[in-house]
């Protein structure tokens, strides 16, 4: 069975946001390309038909079920694309503004671009692969809702940098990141995994009450209401097993007295740490 391919670019250069969340493969699945066009968005406080603002054509099977979105062009300054998809696909060949993927529940978003703010937001399933750097918040709870809604499922990768507080809120799931990341990553989450390869700006897992943090090059500041536990030689993340050694902490106390998440940071990538290990591990160190 082949695949309905809807291609959309801007018909010009966006002054104020857009906001789109009817563009997700779920919502356009059962509607000719003409219905398409009369779908409503904002341009900041305008609303407009999206023929108006978008060029829009199709591809391949129309009668297929499967759906495949191509964003072509700049959509720095369009938010919402893909919100609350449980299928299909969307390719974005260009920059993508906030909110991409926000309650996400299933399909794949793939962005050949760099990403606004708050990338897979309340996550529930699916992937999110960018290949260029994302905002603030990734995969995070936004402002205002309470810890226990975020991120419980799925998997975001960012192939360059990230902002701060990435899973903030995290409760399963996993966020990978192959460069560096913000402050506090982490914060308040209870569950899932975060992979950051490359340097943290500090404060990571704050709050923490559960879940996994990994920091692969420089730490930052570790937050003084973590205890340093051990010393390993790898750790699993996703099924991948990264290699060490890491430094071992648990905590955050401040977030429960339990100490049930686990801070991972490289040992040779934290040489400050060297003369606590020594002191708090001993014979465990080295």
């Amino acid at each position: 069975m082949g695949v309905r391919v809807l291609i959309v670019s801007p018909r010009r250069r966006f002054r104020v946001p857009v906001e789109a969340a009817c563009l997700s493969p779920d919502r356009i699945s059962e509607l000719t390309l003409e219905e398409i066009e009369r779908l409503k968005a904002y341009e900041g406080n305008r609303l407009v038909k999206l023929g108006e603002i978008f060029r829009l054509r199709e591809e391949g099977d129309a009668s297929s079920d499967s759906v495949r979105l191509v964003l072509e062009g700049d959509f720095g300054k369009v938010w919402r694309i893909g919100e609350g998809m449980k299928s299909g696909e969307i390719v974005v060949k260009g920059d993508v503004g906030h909110f991409l993927g926000f309650r996400m529940a299933g399909g794949s978003i793939q962005v050949h671009g760099n990403a606004g703010s708050w990338v897979g937001a309340e996550m529930r399933g699916g992937v999110i692969e960018v290949h260029g750097n994302a905002g603030d918040h990734v995969g995070a709870v936004l402002r205002g809702e309470r810890p226990s809604k975020g991120m419980c499922g799925g998997t975001i990768v960012v192939h360059g940098d990230v902002g701060a507080e990435a899973g903030a809120g995290m409760r399963k799931g996993a966020i990978i990141v192959n460069g560096n990341c913000g402050y506090l990553p982490g914060v308040n989450m209870s569950g899932g995994s975060i992979l950051v390869r490359g340097s943290c700006r500090g404060k990571a897992g704050a709050r923490m009450r559960g879940g996994k943090v990994v920091i692969c090059g420089h730490a930052g500041e570790v937050l003084p209401t973590f205890y340093l536990d051990d010393v390993v030689e790898s750790v699993k993340v996703k099924g991948e097993r990264i290699e060490g050694p890491f430094y071992l902490f648990v905590g955050d106390v401040l977030g429960d007295v339990g100490c049930l998440g686990r801070l991972y940071v490289s040992v040779k990538g934290n040489k400050h740490l060297k003369a606590l290990a020594e002191k708090l591990l001993g014979s465990r160190f080295g």
